[in-house]
């Protein structure tokens, strides 16, 4: 693994935590049943969500990305990587912008899924 891909790495897996956390301060504030967050915190930290918000943000994988399992993934790395890198520059703004796009996938989550006729 190259420098740059190590860095690369490094800002993607705070992204992620960062993401994680959103979806636990999203759940606590906007589902009453307790028995079913655990479902929805898990669904909304997902890298197939992560991968959507990613398309629907019009993001390209990462050059310095090292995974090669697919283009949803990549994706899910990219959207991650952006919000770890606004986690280094201002960690309110980086977990108040995770916290929006996940409320707006979770309030519009049939936009963010193809419609096949």
């Amino acid at each position: 693994m190259t420098e740059q891909q190590h860095i690369f790495k490094k800002i993607e897996l705070v992204g992620d935590r960062v993401l994680r956390l959103a979806a636990v301060e999203l759940c606590n504030e906007i589902i009453e049943n307790r028995y079913k967050a655990t479902e929805i915190i898990d669904y909304l930290g997902s890298n197939k969500v992560f991968g959507l918000i990613a398309r629907m943000k019009k993001l390209d994988a990462h050059k310095d990305d090292p995974e090669v399992k697919g283009k949803s993934r990549q994706l899910a790395n990219a959207y991650e990587y952006s919000i770890g890198k606004l986690y280094y520059e201002d960690k309110e703004k980086a977990i108040a912008a995770a916290k929006e796009d996940l409320a707006h996938f979770y309030e519009n989550q049939d936009q963010y899924y193809v419609k096949k006729d």
